[in-house]
This record gives structure tokens, C-alpha cells and sequence, in this order.
């Protein structure tokens, strides 16, 4: 099997500018901030975003200047407070949105995944959303049945994810406590796919829980081993969130002059993840997210 390990960087380079990337993310967990990191660090421009649900990872790249379009369901810092940049972008005219349900989001990429024109839900009948979007349209059932939504296929450039483990080849594993729905269609619909993982191990270790095992290697195209790789959101059950540094960015981005001293101090200013690590506090720091400790 071909090896697909390499480094934050040279993954990161199979984003282009203006690509449309499938973001993986719950608000305040699960989304590989790692990788959104060193997007910023490379100042990539108009992006198009695809989320479950945005939180810190879509307010960083909105406040870096990254991304003019977003398509999904919501964006929220939950108990922390709005995507105060993410929402300023979208008011100004500098971020386009698509809202959608959650069904409708995932019956898109659905389509996408199964090279099928579109999928259906029922989800959003009664809104006016469906009267202003174009990859949406009423249908009758052929069945005979009440009407259904029918959602024009998505299909991402390259797909974003951060998983327990993989091996170099790009088989990935998760624990079930992390298997959100986007991790599940959001890269079988991209044509690209970039792993990063909190461990790299063997595949014999794999193959000792291959149920875990949620993507083949075949369809990855770069994996990339960075622990911590979703900090500042959680990893269950590897870690919780970081509500401090949560609470700092909400403060901070109540300005755009705060927000860029942020993204200095912690996205730009570090070289690699090892010096992100240390400024938001290392070891010590890091322990306290610690739910339990990993075999």
C-alpha cells in the first residue's frame, strides 16, 4: 500500500486558493484545527467552507481573511459566545452563506458521494430558504407520497478530518464517542481527502478493532500525525475543549485590531504545532484537558 504520511505543510499545500473545503467540526469539538492553522500561516484566499457546525476554526479563518463563502447549518461557540468575525464577514458582504438544514447538508454531500444528481429531505419544508436557494427545488414523489425536498449533490475540492488514529497508508480509525455524521460523508464526497491524526501506528494495530475503522486508505491522500491536533476543541474521549483559550478568542475578536494580535500571538507567530503547543500554555496546560489516558 502507498505510504500517504507527510507534514502539516506539504499536506496544506494540496489546498488551493479558491478551493471549496469540507471542514470537519461539532463547534467545540472534534475539528482539525492543526491543519486550519497552517492554512492561515499560508494565507490561503477565498475559500469556501462546508460544516456541520462552525465554531472557533470558521471565526479563525474568517478573521485571517480566508474564506468568502460558507455552506451549513450554523456556526456557534456554544456557551462561549457568538463567531463574532464569521458573523462581521457575513454582514460586510465578504462571506457569502448557504444555510441549510442538517438534512438537507448532508443529503447534498450524500449525492455527492454517490455521484447521483441529488438526494431528498423533508427537512426544510415550510421555510422560506428553499425560494432563494438554488441547489434546492420541490418535487413530487413519484411514489405518491407528499412532496420532498430534492438537494443538489455538493462536491468538495478536498475534504478536512482529525481522527484517534491511522496508519501511514491513511487508514483511519475513531472512537466511537467521536463519530459525528460529517466524519462519516464529508470525505467519500471530496476529491480530495487530508487526514490528521493524534497517532500514527501500525496497521496491525488496526486490524485489531476493524470496526473502528471508518475510511480505507485508497481514498486519503495525505495523513499527517499531530497530537493535540484539534486543540483548542475537544477530542473525545482524549481530551475536552479549552475553554480558556475559548474565552480569549471571544474577547479578543470583539475587534478586528484583537483579533489579529490573537492569530499573531498563537497562529502566526508559532512555526510549527510543537511552538502552538507551548504558547497556549504546554504540558501542564495540556494536561488539564486530559479525560483519561490513552492505551
Amino acid at each position: 500500500m502507498q505510504v500517504k504520511q507527510t507534514t502539516l505543510a506539504e499536506a496544506a499545500s494540496l489546498v488551493s486558493d479558491g478551493d471549496l473545503v469540507a471542514l470537519q467540526s461539532m463547534a467545540t469539538q472534534a475539528a482539525p484545527m492543526a491543519m486550519v492553522r497552517e492554512l492561515i500561516r499560508q494565507r490561503r484566499r477565498d475559500l469556501g467552507l462546508v460544516c456541520l457546525v462552525g465554531g472557533i476554526a470558521v471565526d479563525w479563518l474568517a478573521a485571517a481573511g480566508c474564506i468568502d463563502r460558507f455552506i451549513g447549518n450554523a456556526v456557534s461557540m456554544e456557551q462561549f459566545g457568538l463567531a463574532q468575525r464569521y458573523r462581521r464577514a457575513v454582514e460586510d458582504g465578504r462571506i457569502r452563506m448557504e444555510e441549510l438544514s442538517e438534512t438537507a447538508l448532508l443529503a447534498r454531500l450524500g449525492a455527492g458521494a454517490r455521484n447521483l444528481p441529488f438526494l431528498v429531505t423533508r427537512g426544510m419544508i415550510g421555510t422560506d430558504l428553499i425560494a432563494v436557494n438554488e441547489n434546492l427545488t420541490m418535487i413530487e414523489d413519484p411514489f405518491g407520497g407528499p412532496p420532498v425536498v430534492a438537494c443538489r449533490a455538493l462536491v468538495p475540492d478536498v475534504a478536512l478530518i482529525h481522527c484517534h488514529r491511522a496508519d501511514r497508508c491513511g487508514n483511519v480509525q475513531y472512537e466511537p464517542t467521536a463519530r459525528w455524521p460529517d466524519v462519516a460523508i464529508m470525505p467519500k464526497a471530496a476529491r480530495r481527502v487530508i487526514v490528521t491524526t493524534e497517532q500514527i501506528v501500525e496497521s496491525d494495530v488496526l486490524r485489531t478493532d476493524p470496526e473502528r475503522t471508518v475510511l480505507p486508505g485508497f481514498v486519503v491522500d495525505a495523513v499527517v500525525e499531530v497530537p493535540w491536533g484539534a486543540h483548542p476543541t475537544s477530542f473525545n474521549p482524549r481530551y475536552g475543549y479549552d475553554g480558556a483559550l475559548h474565552s480569549a478568542w471571544v474577547a479578543a475578536a470583539r475587534s478586528e485590531e484583537g483579533a489579529a494580535q490573537f492569530l499573531e500571538r498563537y497562529v502566526h507567530g508559532p512555526a510549527d504545532h510543537e511552538s502552538y503547543l507551548a504558547a497556549v500554555g504546554g504540558e501542564s496546560r495540556l494536561a488539564a484537558l486530559t479525560r483519561w489516558e490513552a492505551e
